[in-house]
């Protein structure tokens, strides 16, 4: 690519970048600075120069070097010492493999989840922890008309739902304590939240001890819902599938029959990890 077709995707940037009232303007002008160095990087392996992106991007200097400060120092961009270059961080590859893996997942889970969900007729969910979150990033809804409606994306508290209690159940003790210190009372979705710290403890403990989570009426009363946890090749936690359905449909007797199963089959998604 030649450098005017460099300055021709730096402009394109920017036209997204300055979007009227689409996104914080700072923000959207570091993004910018990173897709430029990553255009350049990409076509002239040689690193990119403070004059260079004022060149194109026309930010200024000194915001410039504010911008390149704060991503060298969060390790998104390094610096030649020699040549005073910039190049892209490890960090940008740290977030892409992330991105990738999680791909993965999905893919490797889908047509579990479909077998979950035909067999015994409810949503069968995929997710992951993020702090004190579990995020649903794969799903096959039940095809009975009366279904929990979560959306792929939901974000809720891990303490509320069968899938962040198995997730939390198998995080290392250190690690729990870490995240859940500041916590004296914990968020609450319905009237049988957990929102004791002590109570999550125990019910974490008891979780961890038979390989699945039950949650009654916790995320939203009369939804009922179980979850076991997706462990990788060295037996550490990295996901957990669940299977959601109405209380009055999906009962604790439900469950109870077909929890079997649905441990049968996390064990066959880890082994396919």
């Amino acid at each position: 690519m030649s450098m005017d077709k460099i300055r021709e995707s730096s402009f394109l940037i920017m036209e997204n970048a300055t979007i009227k009232k689409k996104g914080l303007k700072t923000l959207n002008k570091a993004l910018a600075l990173l897709e430029f160095l990553s255009i350049n990087e990409k076509e002239t392996r040689k690193g990119t120069g403070v004059s260079e992106i004022n060149e194109v991007l026309h930010l200024g200097l000194s915001t410039i070097h504010r911008m390149l400060t704060t991503f060298k120092m969060r390790g998104y961009i390094t610096q030649n010492q020699k040549t005073m270059k910039y190049f892209l961080g490890i960090k940008l590859f740290e977030l892409s493999y992330t991105v990738q893996n999680t791909k993965y997942l999905i893919e490797t889970t889908k047509s579990y989840l479909k077998q979950l969900s035909q067999s015994i007729g409810e949503t069968a969910n995929l997710a992951i922890l993020e702090g004190k979150e579990v995020i649903y990033i794969a799903k096959i809804e039940s095809s009975e008309v009366l279904t929990t409606n979560i959306k792929i994306g939901a974000r809720l508290p891990a303490n509320c739902t069968a899938l962040g209690k198995i997730l939390l159940a198998f995080m290392p003790e250190k690690e729990f304590d870490n995240l859940y210190e500041d916590n004296k009372v914990l968020p609450s979705l319905s009237p049988n939240s957990i929102t004791s710290l002590k109570e999550l403890k125990k019910q974490l403990i008891k979780a961890k001890e038979q390989g699945y989570a039950i949650d009654k009426e916790e995320y939203r009363i009369g939804v009922n819902c179980v979850a076991v946890p997706i462990k990788d090749k060295t037996g550490n936690t990295i996901a957990a599938i669940s299977l959601t359905g109405p209380a009055s449909r999906f009962t604790l007797e439900e469950i109870e029959k077909k929890r079997s199963y649905i441990i049968r089959i996390s064990k066959e998604i880890s082994n396919n990890i």
